[in-house]
């Protein structure tokens, strides 16, 4: 039985993108996904802050998404197909990557995200000789400034509404669409992007303005041993969450105020919703660890997002969150407040340590402090400060090389390693081959040798026969 103390959260650190490269903007953060560790540098001056946050799963701008997807949703297609809801978060700053987590690039099967991958992996199970009968629907809701929307079915002006049904919170209008393969799933995913709110932000050029949910409804029928039958209803809700913003961040330049104030409601409405599903999970952990009582309020009903997954979030379902954060000064705030997000969210049951040092740069001897500062030691200071800084930065920056050396290193050492596999399979199988080969020229040489005997035997009949017919013969005589 999947309990809400198997909550997963892991991170992915996305890379640099060629505009921060271009302006040079300082890496603050880095990431291990072998210590599955993310480490956060803060401040850059005679004292430095450093946080060290550790998470279920860690990945780095070296990840792929088929490794994302194995090391989170792949674990738990089983459990959909058991009849357990499963939900996964993408959870971050705009900008930071999660609707490529979720979504991917669905014209580059390589680049797929969790969502198309968990189609298939679905449609492959139930490939298996024990299901007797199964059938997949999907749905897609989109959350836009509260309001609610179809994505299948967004032509349609129809009303739709949240409402209760004895223990299950339903979407009211919301359309479901029979898919046989995987192919189906893509093509809808393709056809609801269209409709989808996205905007232009100082962060984002195509960035998501909604919530989007889709999910899969799985109904299956297995065959057991004993010849009974086993019918489960299962579903996976796969979450991208639009991105957390701030009001400068969010804004455009040289826009109307028309445009700005539409841009504001939207950032209102994006960052009121995600902080209430903020204190909905931390309302359930600490109600699971005995800190709040069962009959204590859970806000769900404060956002339409929380009351919709409500049945999902409320205990009982295979929960993954993954929080988006990037690595520049520049986002400091916004991806220090994703990791103390997700540290929140994995509550007790993960126990999630987190260490602080700091760094002080001491200055040398009288003569190279005054070197360092000019003979005057007066109007030179803040040279020489600004070349401490300097030099800081540049050691931050030299950290964070080391650390994105060591993973592509690693991320190698993985390739290398699967190559290798694909290479002994590959010797496997032609040894198996030669082996059959063998065995097949045996055979043939088995059957020659056997048509020979034949032959032998059936001349030596025809001569037994000759002179049983001349015996005859003679004996007639």
């Amino acid at each position: 039985m999947v309990s809400t103390s198997s909550i997963q959260v892991v991170v992915r650190l996305r890379p640099m993108n060629e505009k921060e490269k271009a302006e040079g903007t300082l890496p603050v953060i880095s990431a291990s996904a072998s210590q599955k560790t993310v480490t956060v540098i803060k401040g850059v001056g005679s004292k430095q802050a450093r946080s060290s946050f550790h998470f279920d799963n860690v990945f780095t701008s070296f990840s792929n998404q088929s490794e994302v997807f194995s090391a989170t949703l792949q674990p738990v297609i089983g459990d959909v197909l058991k009849g357990y809801e499963t939900c996964v978060f993408a959870y971050g700053q705009t900008g930071t990557g999660k609707t490529h987590t979720m979504e991917g690039n669905l014209n580059d099967p390589d680049q797929y995200g969790v969502i198309p991958r968990s189609a298939q992996a679905l449609f492959d199970s139930l490939q298996s000789p024990a299901i007797i009968e199964s059938k997949i629907s999907c749905s897609y809701l989109e959350i836009y400034n509260e309001e609610l929307r179809d994505l299948l079915d967004p032509s349609e002006k129809k009303k739709m509404d949240v409402m209760s049904t004895g223990k299950s919170v339903k979407c009211r209008g919301l359309s479901k669409q029979i898919v046989k393969n995987a192919k189906d799933v893509l093509f809808l995913m393709q056809k609801a992007a269209q409709s989808r709110k996205v905007g232009e932000t100082r962060m984002n050029r195509q960035s998501s303005r909604s919530h989007c949910i889709f999910t899969l409804s799985v109904n299956a029928s297995k065959k057991l041993s004993n010849g009974s039958v086993l019918e489960s209803h299962g579903k996976l809700h796969m979450v991208d969450l639009a991105g957390s913003e701030s009001a400068k961040t969010a804004e455009l330049k040289d826009s109307s105020a028309r445009d700005q104030a539409t841009r504001e409601q939207e950032r209102r409405n994006i960052n009121k919703s995600l902080l209430t599903l903020g204190r909905v999970i931390t309302s359930l952990k600490e109600q699971t660890n005995g800190g709040k009582k069962k009959s204590s309020q859970i806000p769900y009903r404060d956002s339409k997002l929380t009351r919709i997954l409500q049945e999902a979030l409320g205990g009982h379902c295979k929960t993954v969150i993954i929080a988006a954060i990037s690595p520049s000064v520049l986002n400091l705030q916004e991806s220090l407040q994703t990791l103390h997000y997700a540290q929140a969210a994995n509550g007790i049951q993960n126990k999630i340590s987190t260490a602080s040092s700091y760094l002080t740069v001491q200055g040398g001897s009288n003569a190279q402090n005054g070197a360092l500062h000019g003979d005057n030691g007066d109007t030179s200071n803040s040279n020489g400060m600004y070349a401490v800084e300097r030099w800081q930065e540049m050691e931050i920056r030299m950290e964070h090389m080391q650390h994105e050396v060591e993973e592509a290193r690693q991320a190698l050492a993985r390739n290398y390693l699967q190559h290798q596999e694909l290479i002994e399979k590959a010797e496997t199988a032609e040894k198996e081959q030669q082996g059959l080969q063998q065995q097949l020229q045996d055979s043939h040489h088995t059957l020659d040798e056997t048509k020979k005997k034949l032959n032998e035997e059936v001349g030596a009949k025809v001569v037994l026969r000759k002179e049983l017919e001349q015996t005859v013969r003679a004996l007639q005589k």
